[in-house]
């Protein structure tokens, strides 16, 4: 019997090339091909030397088969060839199962943080090689994105595996932006934060200014008592802990002094017209209040005030930086006491000048009435309160009468008008 020439190869996984050589380093858990030259007319007996390490999965009897690598350890893989002729061979390779490599990744920092930060990633051990799951192939890495980070190493027997995870948390900073409503001397300026982000939220907004005051809040009433530029810068933070700041400057400007002059200086019922002219030069626009629920913008206004009283003229004025001011006047309006009486009448019942009694203007705006008519001795043959009763004379006999009308006007002023009548039947 003749011995045969059997030279056993292996086939590394997921290469293309044939090796062939004395012992092969191999890692646990993998599984390897094994092959010999293929004669088709032979058979192939293959043999584990420690089953323990190893077990052929399929092929056996074939020049070509698969084994698990089970455990660590040194085992001799042996393959017997019989030919057509019953001729044997035989061969052998020491095979050794590696432990797979335990990489472990840490954090040189903390793992949750706010954007434009990064924490430091390493691999505890040195291996052959790296593969991160951002593509890098360095020992170590700057992690500064939100996402699961693990590394692939390669150890000097070509065996791989994946560290354990560690997950980035990266917050968004927010933008911080505010505006400034209201730029006049003395009167409140509105500061209002409109400071975005684009997830968490904002928990905290202060307001630093020029003259050292600190205020919290997302927006604040301010008020400037002298004009000039002046800054506020402002910092927001979220819910974690993620910065901004924004420091604007502005001006504040004085206010233009509203003033108005009017013309004549008093009214009265029977001329209730005045003149008002605006003084204040150089504004955008203006608003004159007259107190009885009339109102103009133009510049200069006529305006007829209908009833006496006191009335409150207002003139508010705007400039084109938006400043307000306004000014105030107040302006009587008299009472005309105008009251007519006549001098006779004649209780005849002919339907003419039958009653006595006064004619006026604003009669009915009267606040108390009192009319009463005197004979020569003096006593009262006549009295009212009431301003539509008149006397009718109808007891009286001809001759001279007084009377006297006391009325309280609408300004509560008291006025008394007196005369006498004649009354001829």
């Amino acid at each position: 019997m003749r011995k045969l020439e059997v030279i056993i190869l292996f086939l590394f996984a997921f290469a293309t090339q044939v090796f062939a050589q004395n012992t092969a380093h191999l890692c646990i858990g993998n599984n390897r091909n094994f092959i010999v030259p293929n004669n088709p007319t032979s058979a192939y007996n293959w043999q584990v030397s420690d089953p323990n390490l190893a077990t052929i999965d399929s092929g056996n009897g074939t020049h070509h088969i698969l084994i698990d690598l089970n455990n660590i350890g040194v085992f001799k893989l042996l393959v017997e060839e019989i030919d057509a002729n019953g001729c044997k061979g035989y061969d052998s390779i020491l095979v050794q199962i590696h432990d797979l490599p335990q990489p472990n990744i840490f954090a040189s920092g903390p793992i949750s943080f706010c954007e434009g930060d990064s924490v430091l990633l390493q691999v505890d051990s040195v291996y052959s090689a790296f593969l991160w799951n951002n593509n890098s192939t360095s020992i170590y890495i700057y992690a500064d994105t939100t996402d699961d980070y693990s590394v692939i190493v390669t150890d000097t027997n070509g065996c791989e595996n994946t560290s354990n995870i560690i997950s980035i948390d990266v917050h968004p900073n927010p933008e911080a932006d505010f505006i400034v409503d209201g730029i006049c001397v003395n009167m409140p300026s509105m500061l209002v934060s409109t400071s975005t982000i684009s997830a968490d939220n904002i928990v905290s907004s202060i307001w630093h200014f020029e003259n050292g005051d600190i205020v919290n809040g997302d927006s604040l009433l301010y008020t400037y008592t002298l004009a000039g530029d002046y800054f506020a810068e402002l910092f927001v933070t979220t819910n974690y802990a993620c910065v901004d700041s924004i420091l604007k400057f502005y001006t504040i400007y004085n206010n233009h002094i509203a003033s108005f002059e009017y013309n004549p200086f008093t009214v009265s019922t029977l001329q209730p017209e005045m003149n008002f002219i605006t003084n204040t030069p150089n504004y955008s626009s203006l608003l004159w209040d007259f107190d009885d629920s009339a109102y103009s913008v133009l510049p200069n206004p006529v305006h007829e005030f209908e009833v006496s009283g006191t009335y409150d003229v207002w003139l508010t004025i705007v400039d084109s930086n938006q400043c307000v001011d306004s000014v105030v006047h107040t302006i009587i309006m008299h009472y005309d006491f105008v009251l007519y009486m006549p001098n006779s009448f004649t209780p005849n019942n002919d339907g003419m000048n039958d009653t006595f009694g006064p004619k006026g203007i604003r009669m009915l705006e009267y606040k108390s009435y009192e009319f009463t008519v005197f004979n020569k001795w003096g006593e009262k043959v006549f009295t009212s309160d009431d301003i539509s009763d008149r006397w009718d004379g109808r007891n009286s006999q001809n001759g001279i009468y007084s009377w006297r009308i006391i009325i309280e006007d609408e300004l509560g002023k008291t006025r008394v008008k007196t005369g006498e009548v004649a009354v001829i039947k």
